[in-house]
């Protein structure tokens, strides 16, 4: 009796194991995913929500061809930085997500202790901090940071405007703060010179105090750094408070908001930004005609571009770590591959730097003034 029992087990247990066998495989190669902790409603939403299109086009064409499937989890964090938090451990611990991105300076700062804490590695964009991936080895960044950017600008503001005497308005926080050590120390070992900053929250839309601080110096030049709405009301206040010097700045002139805000204030803004060349590029003009196909009516910026690239390079590590989270992290440290950007290498210090432009808005566009390829 035991004997019959035993072998009516063993036999359901052949069953199960076969039926088991048979399940896994009708359901198909293992999906490996990608956390995406961006931000897609308030007012710095457009830089997510153009990653966004850049990275789904790049999945979508990864699972084209790949037996196995990438999926990008999306989650909005609205800019609050506890709720990037909040999103990144649901990332960890139960949407099992083998690398997480994310965008901004005040976000991304925020998930680097708990890439370490959770063994998860995060990559930012869009961050430009000073030494991001310094504090440990889970948390890289793809974006060119501001030693580079505003020591090109300073250097460009010395050397070619002839600039002597700078003053600055800055957001008070690691955007501002890091843009203007860096940009007042190599304007000051050119020979000019720096006034002390005045800060602003990116809240705020009234910048008549410090405008009028600022321009009592009487610079030939101004140095701002705030993002979006804040931006362009600020460009603008500069204007109508009588200042006819030059106006610089960095990349968050990209955002269109930012002309909106400023209108005709705008003319002549020099700024830096990431280099995207599509029509000097036959593969970049390529991705432009795909994008253009998938979403009709629109053209790509460098930002849909970092998305696509870092979508393109995120796929195939994803499958060749299969999914395991440290295999990940040493595969990123190694990154060194070519895109429509460039050739995409990781430094040491778990930085992707890529080309820089120095761009002056004329008229409704900018238009690309000078070319500088990345710091070594």
């Amino acid at each position: 009796m035991k004997i019959k029992l035993l072998c009516s087990l063993l036999a359901g247990g052949l069953m199960l194991g076969g039926f088991a066998a048979c399940n896994n495989k009708a359901t198909g190669p293992q999906t490996l995913k990608i956390g995406a902790d961006l931000t897609f409603t308030g007012p710095t939403a457009y830089w997510s929500q153009q990653l966004k299109k850049g990275l789904d086009l790049a999945v979508e064409e990864f699972n084209a061809k790949a037996e196995e499937k990438i999926e990008v989890v999306y989650q909005d964090n609205q800019g609050n930085a506890p709720q990037a938090v909040s999103i990144f451990q649901r990332f960890a611990t139960v949407d099992n997500v083998a690398v997480v991105m994310t965008c901004f300076t005040p976000i991304a700062k925020s998930l680097r202790p708990l890439a370490a804490q959770n063994g998860v590695p995060l990559v930012a964009t869009v961050v430009s901090a000073l030494n991001f991936g310094a504090e440990n080895e889970w948390s890289f960044r793809d974006f060119p940071p501001q030693d580079q950017q505003s020591n090109v600008l300073a250097a460009y503001a010395r050397n070619t405007l002839k600039l002597k005497k700078v003053g600055a308005i800055i957001v008070n926080d690691d955007y501002g703060r890091d843009g203007y050590t860096a940009f007042s120390t190599e304007f000051s070992r050119l020979g000019g010179k720096v006034f002390e900053y005045e800060t602003a929250e990116q809240k705020d839309l009234d910048f008549k105090a410090q405008v009028l601080k600022a321009i009592a110096n009487k610079p030939d030049g101004l140095y701002v750094v705030i993002r979006d709405n804040a931006l362009g009301t600020l460009v603008k206040q500069l204007r109508e408070a009588g200042f006819t010097g030059q106006i610089l700045g960095v990349n968050a002139f990209d955002a269109p908001v930012v002309w909106t805000a400023a209108g005709n204030a705008g003319e002549g803004v020099v700024f830096t930004s990431a280099l995207m060349n599509f029509e000097g590029n036959p593969a970049a003009l390529d991705f432009k005609n795909r994008f253009q196909a998938k979403y009709v009516g629109e053209s790509p910026d460098w930002v849909a571009a970092y998305g696509y690239t870092i979508g393109n390079y995120l796929s195939p590590l994803l499958v060749a770590s299969k999914g395991n989270r440290d295999v990940m992290r040493k595969q990123l440290a190694e990154l060194d591959r070519n895109s429509i950007r460039g050739q995409l290498k990781m430094s040491a210090g778990r930085d992707v730097l890529s080309p820089i432009g120095i761009y002056k808005r004329v008229g409704s566009e900018k238009k690309l003034i000078l070319s500088t390829e990345p710091l070594k």
